[in-house]
């Protein structure tokens, strides 16, 4: 008698379920590209003879799909989450770094200001949105060494006087200055 509860078990009991089995001759993945999900075709490739072998119906294919995409939209969340704390504790090291350094005046707020001034006059000038996007992503524009570097481009840009918002025209310029940069 438990062998025939067992074996009613994976019969269709009734004509909803008749939905869930009998398999087509090809699965059809098109409803999740309309949902602007691009599904892997390596991984279609395997799940269509285990779905086949199952006996599953395009509907139950799609149950599944349905909540396999679930799972990884959540996957991939905990992931987006788990990035940003990673880098908001590299941001963390990274403060931690430009505090412990013995080169940066982190003891007195004037002088820290004005570092950071020639630091800033630097980045503003010589970084492209590209760059400053990529080092505003990875937290590297907290990075001490970064920090310094263009400390030192500010430096450079002070002491020759020089002006990069944008280059001027040749006939501007005196063959000197074209040879040696425009000094104030």
């Amino acid at each position: 008698m438990q062998e025939e509860n067992i074996n009613n078990r994976f019969c269709l009991q009734d004509k909803s379920e008749e939905k869930l089995f009998g398999k087509p001759d090809k699965y059809d993945y098109s409803r999740f590209a309309n949902d602007g999900f691009d599904l892997d075709e390596e991984l279609t490739l395997k799940f269509q003879p285990i779905a086949q072998k199952l006996n599953l119906s395009q509907e139950s294919v799609e149950m599944l799909l349905d909540i396999a995409l679930e799972m990884s939209k959540k996957q991939r969340a905990l992931y987006e989450k788990d990035e940003k704390t990673r880098q908001q504790e590299e941001i963390a090291q990274y403060n931690k770094m430009f505090q412990e350094d013995k080169e940066l005046p982190d003891s007195n707020p004037s002088l820290l200001r004005e570092y950071m001034s020639l630091a800033n006059e630097g980045y503003t000038t010589f970084c492209s949105p590209q760059l400053k996007e990529l080092l505003s992503k990875t937290g590297l524009n907290y990075h001490p060494e970064f920090i310094k570097m263009f400390h030192k481009i500010g430096e450079l840009l002070k002491e020759d006087g020089l002006d990069y918002g944008g280059k001027p025209s040749f006939d501007e310029l005196t063959p000197a200055q074209i040879l040696y940069g425009k000094r104030n």
